[in-house]
């Protein structure tokens, strides 16, 4: 009987365990280049349309059909791209080495070259629509910043100075705007990048990336740096667990976000509160450079060394744990307890049998907050954790479906 137990604690072991990032497997010679502290990057419109670039490449890399083919389109006069934005699935830039602009109308199978004005190393470009953009990076360690207000056809020249340089910038519209970079720099415009408030990391870490998704903003950066934001960057809160160089950062939501680094994947349900490691076949010596959210579920990432990594479900599962091995008669949604709660909740649900389940969170309005389940699951009497700190009071509600079973329950957030 104890044999039987633990071969049944194994299974569910690795039920947990398994990989559920994978390699696309297809086009390795594309990015067999070491990338070293280089910025690389990828972007999708929709799940089937994507883009890369790497700093070693002279071409944009294109999929239409979800990463099982990519194509190489050619750019003049380039061996390093460092930042790829496309705006709809038309109309997109790059930036790079050498004030390195270039633009595409036609889904990056053609580029028109612009005259950035700089020679410096542009490590990101970004638009908030068609006409509004901005560039930031660095020449021997000086900061720059451009910006664009007709789509690219003249860049203005808003910084260039011997402060410490940019890596990332986000714009929130076309006025509100945040850029991170060296020496835990973070810098925030209210006027379009004409004027610029410093604002306060508390880390002397080199910031590498910085997104926001509604209210909330996240940056990371070496030595295992994580700041979240739900006030503009007025304050900025340490999320800090590890010494790991991030690089890249993204959110599909408010809730649900992951952050990247030297061979590691860390996943967040909880808007950066708790972060949870996932399972991916990058070996740890490989930097992960950048990771980007098509939705909730797709997910793409890239390494600096090697193939392109995907997931279609979220990535490894966050906070279920099996309790039983008691098989139940029927599927189960359990309340929640306690309840009411603060900040954190437990909820229990039963499989009855091997078949993929969902267990979504959703406010008052219906809106989605997090997909706590998102996988094949075996029969069995599961626990799942439930962070609500960042959370206001309120009523919650949260959904099991499983085959043709649904249902939904009430639970109360009372700080």
């Amino acid at each position: 009987m104890k044999t039987l137990i633990i071969i049944i604690a194994m299974i569910f072991v690795n039920q947990l365990t398994f990989t559920q990032w994978l390699s696309d497997g297809k086009e390795e010679e594309i990015w067999d280049v070491y990338c070293d502290e280089h910025r690389i990057q990828i972007d999708f419109d929709n799940q089937n349309t994507g883009w890369a670039v790497h700093w070693a490449k002279d071409s944009v890399f294109k999929t239409t059909n979800a990463g099982l083919n990519w194509t190489s389109y050619f750019i003049n006069d380039t061996n390093g791209l460092s930042s790829i934005h496309f705006i709809n699935s038309n109309t997109g830039w790059v930036a790079g080495k050498h004030g390195i602009i270039a633009k595409s109308t036609n889904g990056g199978i053609t580029w028109i070259p612009q005259n950035s004005g700089v020679q410096s190393w542009l490590y990101t470009i970004y638009f908030y629509d068609v006409n509004t953009g901005m560039a930031v990076g660095s020449l021997d360690s000086n900061r720059v910043i451009l910006r664009t207000t007709n789509s690219g056809s003249n860049w203005q020249i808003l910084m260039r100075n011997n402060q410490s340089r940019l890596y990332s910038v986000y714009m929130q519209s076309g006025q509100i705007i945040h850029c991170v970079g060296a020496s835990g720099t973070i810098i925030y415009s209210t006027n379009g990048g004409l004027n610029w408030i410093n604002q306060l990391s508390g880390t002397g870490a080199n910031l590498r990336d910085i997104v926001f998704s509604g209210t909330l903003g996240c940056a990371v950066g070496w030595n295992g740096v994580i700041l979240t934001t739900t006030n503009n960057g007025t304050n900025w809160i340490n999320r800090s667990f590890n010494t790991t160089n991030f690089y890249g950062v993204d959110f599909s939501g408010i809730d649900s976000g992951y952050v990247c680094g030297l061979g590691k994947m860390y996943k967040t349900v909880n808007g950066g509160v708790n972060w949870f490691q996932q399972t991916t076949p990058v070996p740890d010596t490989v930097n992960i450079k950048n990771v980007f959210c098509v939705n909730s579920q797709i997910v793409w990432a890239q390494p600096c060394y090697g193939n392109l990594i995907y997931t279609t479900n979220g990535g490894s599962p966050i906070g279920i744990q099996p309790i039983s091995n008691e098989i139940p008669m029927d599927y189960a949604l359990a309340q929640n307890y306690p309840n009411p709660f603060n900040p954190n909740t437990k909820i229990r649900i039963g499989i009855s049998k091997y078949s993929f389940a969902q267990l979504t969170i959703y406010d008052i309005t219906g809106r989605v907050l997090a997909i706590l389940v998102n996988e094949d699951l075996k029969p069995g009497i599961y626990e799942v954790d439930w962070d609500a700190s960042h959370r206001a009071s309120g009523v919650y509600y949260y959904k099991l479906e499983a085959e043709t079973y649904s249902e939904t329950k009430r639970m109360v957030l009372l700080k």
